[in-house]
């Protein structure tokens, strides 16, 4: 592949020929892996926003969702709900994610695990990084996860090769992210979140109040 190629896949997310896009709208998976820089007014700051989204038909599935540096769970900003499956699940801003985006035709997967964070450049609007870190073509898993086999979801991942046929696999950072993205790839008529996950809130607790006798 060539390397403005290959930088242009690790920016925008996986590309597909005009036949295989128009297939997919044709779906109505609306999977969106774009990651843009936004700037919050009242903080002052800049951030990085993105879209948990996507799901699948039983022919096919694209599916993208994002994770901390450390493989960790992100919390979503606002959770996201719609009449119509297969489109955005939720918001999530920060200043560093990693972005996990699965194509599924049929029993044959693509991968895509990529880094993204701001680098400041002193005042000004900073610039968006990206780095590569798994790419995987056509992966295959037997199992048939969006249908009679769908007890397996988030236990079943592909298995890709390289070009001379050694066997290929993330590093291991990402294999939870890896299961639940591939959970989402073979979700029929998706509406919920696979990767991202609610606020934790945090209640201080109440210290007790004596009552001091008159």
């Amino acid at each position: 592949m060539q390397e403005s190629r290959l930088t242009t896949l690790t920016r925008r997310g996986l590309m597909f020929p005009a036949e295989i896009r128009e297939q997919i709208r044709k779906t109505g998976i609306r999977c969106r892996p774009q990651v843009e820089i936004v700037h919050q007014d009242r903080a002052n700051q800049w951030k990085l926003r993105a879209e948990e989204s996507g799901g699948a038909v039983a022919l096919l599935g694209h599916y993208v969702g994002f994770v901390a540096g450390d493989g960790g769970p992100l919390a979503w900003l606002q959770r996201v709900q719609s009449l119509m499956p297969n489109g955005t699940h939720a918001l999530v801003i920060e200043t560093e994610m990693v972005r996990v985006e699965m194509f599924r035709y049929e029993h044959t997967y693509d991968l895509l695990i990529t880094r993204h964070w701001l680098e400041d450049r002193k005042g000004r609007r900073p610039e968006l990084r990206s780095e590569l870190l798994y790419l995987g073509r056509r992966g295959t898993l037997a199992t048939e996860l969006w249908g009679r086999d769908a007890a397996f979801r988030g236990g079943a991942r592909p298995t890709f090769f390289t070009r001379s046929g050694e066997t290929s696999s993330p590093n291991e950072l990402w294999t939870d992210a890896e299961l639940k993205v591939t959970e989402g790839a073979c979700c029929v008529g998706c509406k919920h979140c696979h990767l991202l996950e609610p606020s934790v809130v945090v209640v201080a607790p109440q210290e007790e109040v004596m009552e001091v006798p008159a």
